[in-house]
């Protein structure tokens, strides 16, 4: 299990959640710091958020949001198996009550395309995108398959690079106009480099 770094590409939302549970930031010290923390109480439901993601050697993606205020945690993942994330979460070290929720057969990935982001393949050498993935397992299973090298990035729908990174509060990201919205290109955490089909270096995002 690796912790991902923020921006983070997850398809779902707080709505698609597959565990909740009640916690205190201490019991959540296993996890290690926080990938993110949002001090906008207009973005949140009152104090502030904290927020983990990560990923297992498995495929398993996942989001926990902990909110100060209401000492509550939730879960989002990809794909949405609760056991799993569960699972994964007593790996960690969290030891707490779950209350899991499988997700309604309509909105599983399975069935549909991802909602928040799209992961794009560009191989080595190549001068136009190679393929174009709507969850990261998927990405990485093929590439295997292939044993391809090249650079795999995860793009927001549905918006700009500028707002997604903006939405994160990046400090570092000025406040544009039209030109430089249209020109920004950003960091895009979610940047990986593969070498005969296998990550160069698995969790960590390129420079």
């Amino acid at each position: 299990m690796r912790p991902v770094s923020f921006p983070v590409a997850i398809t779902y939302e707080d709505e698609d959640r597959v565990v909740t549970f009640a916690s205190t930031r201490e019991e959540l010290r296993p996890l290690g710091e926080p990938g993110f923390i949002e001090e906008d109480s207009l973005c949140t439901a009152g104090g502030r958020e904290f927020h983990w993601a990560f990923e297992s050697e498995a495929g398993l993606r996942f989001m926990l949001r902990w909110s100060e205020a209401m000492k509550y945690s939730v879960v989002i993942a990809d794909p949405p198996d609760p056991s799993a994330v569960v699972a994964a979460l007593r790996a960690l070290g969290v030891n707490t009550e779950f209350v899991t929720r499988e997700l309604p057969e309509d909105r599983h990935l399975r069935r549909r395309m991802a909602r928040n982001c799209v992961w794009l393949f560009t191989g080595e050498g190549a001068v136009q995108v190679t393929a174009v993935f709507s969850r990261k397992a998927l990405a990485d299973a093929w590439l295997a398959e292939k044993h391809l090298s090249g650079e795999l990035v995860a793009y927001p729908l549905d918006t700009s690079v500028y707002e997604a990174e903006r939405r994160w509060g990046i400090p570092e990201v000025p406040q544009l106009g039209p030109e430089g919205i249209q020109r920004f290109v950003g960091r895009v955490a979610e940047r990986y480099a593969y070498r005969d089909g296998k990550p160069v270096n698995p969790g960590v995002p390129s420079p």
